[in-house]
C-alpha cells in the first residue's frame, strides 16, 4: 500500500467528526464556525475552481495574503488538486516576491487585494504567473479573478466533471510534493524548502501523539502567527489528527477581546506576544491598591510553590492542594485566567527563545508555556515540551519517531520522516545540510541534558530570529547599510529581541569631508563619533535604507563605534567577514544599552516600511 498523502489524513478526520467544529473566524461582527463537512465541501469547490483554471498535477500555487481562515482553505484546496503550495509573506518586499514566484515557477497566486496584484503585475514578466486570485477588491484584468468567482467556477466545474478531483487526489502519495516554503539563508536569496505530503502526515501524527492526552475534538486553538511560517501551519494541520477547532486571530490589537470570546484551550504565539502580556500583567498589578497587592503576592507565593512541585512532578499535600485551589479560583483566576478566556491549558511558543524568567512568572500564575524547537527544514517541530513533562529553558525532548544527536562540534543533527526533501533547484545547498545518512545538519549548537531535554545554546549560522518569530538575514541588511557613503562597517543584532539594532563604524574620509562642509569643529576624528550632527547624519542614512526593507527588518537604534572592527582584535576574518560572537561579546554593553527602556535615547529610527 502506498504511503498516505495528507489528504488521506484529512478525509479520515472528515469521516470521523463531520458535524463537529473545524474552523472559526470573525466576520461581520461575530464568530462563525465551519464544521469538518463544511471544510471539506468548500475546499472541494476551491480545488475544482483551480482545475477550471487549468491547474495540472504538481503545479505551484502561491499564497500571498494575510493569515486567516481562507488561507487554510486555499492550502487544502491546492493539495486536493495535487498542486504544490508556495508560501509568501504577505508583507514581503518586491524583490523577495519576484524571487520566490520566479524560482518556484508558480503559475497561480492568491493575493490580498488590488494593491498586491499591482506589485505582482509589475514583476509578472519575470515569473510564470498566469492567474491572480484576489481575496478582496475588484478584478481589473483578464488574468485576475475574485475569490468568490473562483468558488462559483468551482461549483460549475464540479457539476460538469464530478470525478475529476477524486481522480487527481488518487494520484497523490506520501512522496508527492506538498509545499515549497522559502526560508532566509545566511547569505543570498531565500531557499525553497521542499516538503512532501509524508513530511506533514508524520509531523501531524507525532504532535498528536505528544498532545493527545491533553487535546481532543472539544478543544479550540487560537492562532496568532502568520500561516506563511511552517510552525503555525503545522499546528493547524495537526487538527486533522486530533480534531480540535482552529480559530484565527485578526491581530494583536484585538487579541485580548478574542481570548474572551473564543475561550481557547491553547494558543500558538511567538515570544514577543508573551513579553507584551508579561508587561501588561505587571503594570496592572502595580496599579492596584496595597491590600490587593498583598493578597496577590500571597497567591503568587502559593503559585511558585505549586509550580515548583509540578515541575518536579511531586504530588500536592492536602494542605497545598487547598491553598492552591483558593489562590487559583479566588485570586489568580478572576484577575488573570479570565483574561485568557477561562479555560486555557497552555501556550505553545516557538520561532525564537523565550526568557526563562517570563515562562516561570507565568507558570506561577497557573499559565503554562510549552516551548519547542525546529526548522522549516523539519516542518517546524523536532522537540517539544509536554504538558506533563516540561523544563523551562529547554525545548523539550524529541517528538516521537525522530532521531537526534549532537555532532562533535556541538551541532544539532536530526533524522526522521519530517526532514525535508531538499532545497528546490539547489542540489549543492541540499548536500550541505543533508548528509548521506539522512541527518539534517541544523546549523544550531545545542546540548542534550541528562533527562533527554534539548537545550539550544546558539547558532552556527547567522540568521537572526526576532522575538516576533521573524527570520532575518543580517548580511543583506548590512550590505544595504554599507551602500551609504558614510557607513564603512555594520553589524546587525536582534536575536530574540523585539527589534533590530546595529553597530556601525563610519567612513572617516567621507565623514571628515561632511564635517568640514558643515563647519563642524573637531581636532580628532573620534570627536565626531559623539557629535549630534554626525549622529543625525548616520540616522538619516539608516532611515533612508529602512524604506527599502520590510517592517521587521528595519533598524530601530544604532551606535557609532569609536573604532572599526579589526583583524587583530579577531572581529573580522581575513576576507573581512564579521565574527559576530566576538563582536557581540566585546560590545555587549553597548548592545544591551540599545535595548534598554529609556526616554532619553535620541537615536531611535522610526521611518521605513511597516
Amino acid at each position: 500500500m502506498k504511503e498516505r498523502s495528507f489528504i488521506d489524513l484529512f478525509n479520515w478526520r472528515v469521516k470521523e467528526t463531520p458535524k463537529l467544529a473545524a474552523l472559526m473566524h470573525f466576520v461581520s461582527g461575530r464568530w462563525e464556525t465551519l464544521t469538518w463537512d463544511d471544510f471539506d465541501r468548500l475546499t472541494d469547490q476551491l480545488a475544482h475552481g483551480l482545475l477550471s483554471l487549468g491547474l495540472s498535477g504538481g503545479d505551484r500555487v502561491a499564497l500571498m495574503f494575510r493569515s486567516r481562515m481562507e488561507w487554510v482553505l486555499a492550502d487544502l484546496a491546492i493539495l486536493k488538486a495535487a498542486g504544490c503550495t508556495v508560501t509568501v509573506h504577505s508583507d514581503a518586499v518586491a524583490e523577495h516576491v519576484q524571487h520566490i514566484l520566479s524560482d518556484s515557477g508558480a503559475a497561480v497566486v492568491f493575493a490580498e487585494d488590488e494593491k498586491q496584484a499591482e506589485t505582482i503585475l509589475k514583476i509578472a514578466d519575470e515569473t510564470r504567473i498566469k492567474q491572480i486570485i484576489l481575496m478582496g477588491g475588484p478584478a481589473r484584468s483578464p488574468g485576475e479573478i475574485r475569490w468568490e468567482d473562483l468558488l462559483a467556477a468551482g461549483r460549475v466545474h464540479q457539476a460538469e466533471f464530478p470525478d475529476s478531483l477524486s481522480s487527481r487526489t488518487r494520484e497523490l502519495s506520501g512522496d508527492s510534493l506538498a509545499s515549497i516554503v522559502y526560508t532566509a539563508g545566511t547569505t543570498g536569496r531565500p531557499k525553497g524548502v521542499m516538503l512532501a505530503h509524508d513530511n506533514f502526515v508524520f509531523e501531524a501524527e507525532a504532535l498528536a501523539a505528544v498532545m493527545g492526552g491533553e487535546l481532543s475534538c472539544e478543544d479550540v486553538h487560537l492562532l496568532c502567527l502568520p500561516l506563511s511560517h511552517v510552525l503555525a501551519r503545522i499546528i493547524v494541520l495537526t487538527s486533522a489528527s486530533l480534531g480540535y477547532c482552529s480559530a484565527f486571530s485578526a491581530g494583536l490589537e484585538v487579541l485580548e477581546r478574542e481570548l474572551g470570546e473564543v475561550h481557547p484551550s491553547f494558543v500558538t504565539v511567538v515570544p514577543g506576544i508573551l513579553e507584551r502580556m508579561h508587561t501588561s500583567i505587571q503594570k496592572e498589578l502595580e496599579g492596584r491598591g496595597w491590600l490587593s497587592r498583598q493578597v496577590f503576592k500571597w497567591a503568587r507565593g502559593v503559585g511558585e510553590q505549586a509550580a515548583s512541585q509540578r515541575g518536579a512532578r511531586q504530588p500536592f499535600s492536602p494542605v497545598m492542594s487547598l491553598r492552591n485551589l483558593v489562590s487559583q479560583s479566588l485570586v489568580i483566576g478572576p484577575a488573570i485566567k479570565e483574561r485568557f478566556g477561562g479555560r486555557l491549558k497552555f501556550f505553545i511558543c516557538g520561532g525564537a527563545a523565550l526568557s526563562t524568567d517570563i515562562a516561570e512568572f507565568l507558570d506561577t500564575l497557573g499559565i503554562l508555556v510549552l516551548e519547542g524547537y525546529g526548522l522549516t527544514e523539519n516542518v517546524g517541530a523536532a522537540n517539544v515540551n509536554r504538558p506533563d513533562r516540561y523544563h523551562f529553558g529547554t525545548v523539550g525532548p524529541p517528538i516521537p519517531g525522530i532521531e537526534e544527536r549532537i555532532a562533535k562540534d556541538g551541532e544539532i543533527l536530526i533524522r526522521g520522516r519530517n526532514v525535508m526533501v531538499g532545497y528546490y533547484g539547489q542540489e549543492e545547498a541540499s548536500r550541505e545540510v543533508l548528509d548521506q545518512d539522512g541527518w539534517l545538519h541544523t546549523g544550531d549548537i545545542g546540548r542534550i541534558e541528562s533527562d533527554g531535554f534539548l537545550r539550544v545554546i546558539g547558532r552556527k549560522k547567522d540568521i537572526i530570529v526576532t522575538s516576533g518569530g521573524r527570520n532575518v538575514a543580517p548580511q543583506n541588511i548590512e550590505k544595504l547599510l554599507r551602500t551609504s557613503p558614510y557607513i564603512d562597517q555594520a553589524m546587525v543584532s536582534g536575536d530574540g529581541r523585539k527589534y533590530l539594532t546595529v553597530l556601525v563604524s563610519f567612513n572617516p574620509e567621507q565623514v571628515q569631508r561632511f564635517a568640514e562642509e558643515e563647519g563642524i569643529p573637531f581636532d580628532r576624528l573620534d570627536e565626531l563619533v559623539v557629535h549630534p550632527r554626525i549622529r543625525q547624519l548616520i540616522g538619516s542614512e539608516i532611515e533612508e535604507r529602512n524604506r527599502q526593507l520590510a517592517g521587521y527588518e528595519t533598524i530601530r537604534r544604532f551606535t557609532i563605534l569609536p573604532e572599526p572592527f579589526s583583524l587583530d582584535a579577531g572581529e573580522i576574518t581575513p576576507t573581512l567577514k564579521v565574527r559576530r560572537m566576538e563582536v557581540e561579546e566585546r560590545y555587549s554593553e553597548l548592545i544591551e544599552a540599545m535595548y534598554a527602556e529609556s526616554d532619553e535615547w535620541t537615536d531611535e529610527i522610526f521611518l521605513g516600511a511597516r
